[in-house]
């Protein structure tokens, strides 16, 4: 899944939206004063909360249906 798919494209190009819930969750811990991971386990973090940020979407959608 795209989370910007252009209109038509039937989801070839854009960003991975896995990845763009990671680039939201590592930009918020990079604006924590505090921050105190590497980039190595930042970014693992990021994108262990957007995995989840998917699983919550899915679930989410589930119920609606």
């Amino acid at each position: 899944m795209k989370a910007f798919p252009k209109t038509g494209d039937m989801g070839s190009s854009g960003m991975d939206l896995r990845d763009y819930f990671a680039a939201k969750a590592m930009q918020g811990l990079a604006s924590d004063p505090d921050w105190c991971y590497g980039l190595d386990e930042g970014a693992e973090l990021a994108y262990e909360w957007a995995d989840e940020m998917m699983k919550a979407r899915e679930e989410t959608k589930n119920e609606a249906t």
